[in-house]
């Protein structure tokens, strides 16, 4: 009887270990989106775009003029590939809810290029697509 039990409790472990697992993490069929993440000083961000409370963010999509500009003063440092989950779990990285953490990468795959800066405390975080 102390057999069956444990082969039972041995097969809902694994069970749940197989069903807990993502196993579509590495999918190389899921797409992938050119990203940079940079963390700055609130004082440099501060200087570059203008004020921006505590606990808060702010997106902005880039006209293609206004990304032309941009783009080619982007390096390789701070630059990935990832898929939309990495993104989300950037997001949720830096303190935003599984809600806001999806909203805000659904947004970033919707535009072409823009970026999400969020501040904590002395330190802003930013995403650029």
């Amino acid at each position: 009887m102390k057999k069956i039990k444990l082969v039972i409790i041995l097969a809902l472990l694994f069970t749940l270990i197989f069903i807990g697992c993502d196993l579509d993490s590495n999918d190389p069929s899921d797409p992938t989106y050119t990203v940079w993440t940079d963390v700055v000083t609130y004082s440099e961000y501060q200087s570059l775009f203008g004020t921006l409370g505590d606990g808060y963010y702010v997106r902005y999509q880039f006209t293609s003029s206004e990304w032309n500009a941009i783009s080619p003063s982007l390096t390789s440092e701070g630059r990935f590939n990832w898929t939309e989950n990495q993104i989300k779990q950037w997001f949720i990285g830096r303190g935003f809810g599984n809600y806001e953490a999806t909203q805000q990468t659904a947004w970033l795959m919707t535009i072409n290029h823009g970026f999400i800066a969020e501040r904590t405390g002395s330190l802003v975080n930013m995403i650029l697509k």
